[in-house]
């Protein structure tokens, strides 16, 4: 079977679960969760909305050691989530059928695969959407789900990513929507452990604002660095630093002058003298201030001045 044709036989599988109209999700997917990886896990606090407590396998509870904290249940990998829709064969929407996508295409390595989103305008109101774009053989095309058959799969014929994307655009104009931003991520890893969670914006195009030549411009040259795997996800270029309450992360910034001296009055600003805070209690004010302002004339004697 040629790519083209596995590519056309997942597709088909998709449509066959067909899109999911009721209004229900019957799949809990979150953006920031990891590829695959391990399920059990431990954990000294309770408050944890990342986590569930494993309270149904009385045996792992037996296994907690005492004072080593509660034994959790992470909750399932994306990979996981794509393996629970082959067992349920529930309708899905768009952005369960780019993760059955990747899952459905892990076994070819000459695939690459990555998210591309779509923000629309339309009566008022705005509309997401998410496709999965593969590059295969140097040309480009899509997988997906939608209400609409011409914002889902695109066959793998365009030449240029720009071309898919513009290809796209034309398709929401037939639906009177306005294209205001696309985001565009990275190259999805064919690794089946990897605990690499999905690069879905690396690239952000405010399109409703720009012109296609520029456009086409951004697009070709982050193709190409996709190509070349110059782009690295925005994880791996620093390490996540945990905020603390009242600092910021951000550098000091240099002093752009020497600190004037404590001596000497800012002309800057306005003098506002004692009689003119509190007229006619000028005499009150010194008498406070002599206890913390230190006497000059006064200094404490070294032990060869005694």
């Amino acid at each position: 079977m040629t790519i083209p044709e596995w590519l056309q036989a997942v597709q088909n599988y998709m449509k066959t679960l067909q899109y999911n109209h009721t209004g229900t999700q019957f799949f809990e997917i979150r953006k920031m969760r990891p590829l695959s990886g391990g399920r059990v896990l431990w954990s000294k606090s309770t408050d944890l909305p990342e986590l569930r407590l494993a309270e149904r396998s009385a045996e792992l509870r037996n296994l907690v050691p005492p004072g080593a904290g509660v034994l959790c249940e992470s909750p399932p990998r994306l990979m996981e989530t794509a393996k629970e829709m082959t067992r349920e064969s529930l309708p899905i929407k768009c952005l369960e059928a780019v993760i059955l996508g990747i899952y459905l295409t892990n076994g070819q390595p000459s695939i690459e695969r990555f998210p591309i989103s779509f923000k629309t305008y339309f009566s008022g109101n705005y509309f997401h959407h998410v496709v999965l774009g593969i590059y295969c053989n140097g040309r480009y095309g899509s997988l997906g789900m939608s209400r609409r058959a011409e914002l889902m799969d695109k066959p793998l014929t365009f030449r240029t990513l720009s071309d898919l994307i513009f290809d796209f655009e034309d398709s929401y104009k037939k639906y009177l929507h306005t294209v205001k931003k696309v985001k565009i991520g990275l190259y999805v890893p064919h690794e089946p452990h990897s605990f690499q969670p999905i690069e879905w914006k690396q690239l952000v195009l405010n399109v409703s604002k720009m012109l296609r030549a520029d456009i086409r411009k951004e697009l070709e040259k982050y193709a190409r660095d996709m190509r070349m795997k110059l782009l690295k996800p925005a994880s791996a270029h620093s390490p996540t630093q945990a905020r603390s309450r009242g600092k910021s992360l951000s550098p000091r910034r240099r002093q752009a002058s020497p600190p004037r001296r404590l001596g000497r009055r800012d002309k800057s600003r306005p003098y506002l003298s004692a009689s003119s805070v509190y007229p006619g209690h000028q005499e009150k004010i010194h008498k406070g201030m002599r206890g913390m302002i230190p006497d000059q004339s006064s200094r404490a004697r070294g032990p060869a001045e005694k």
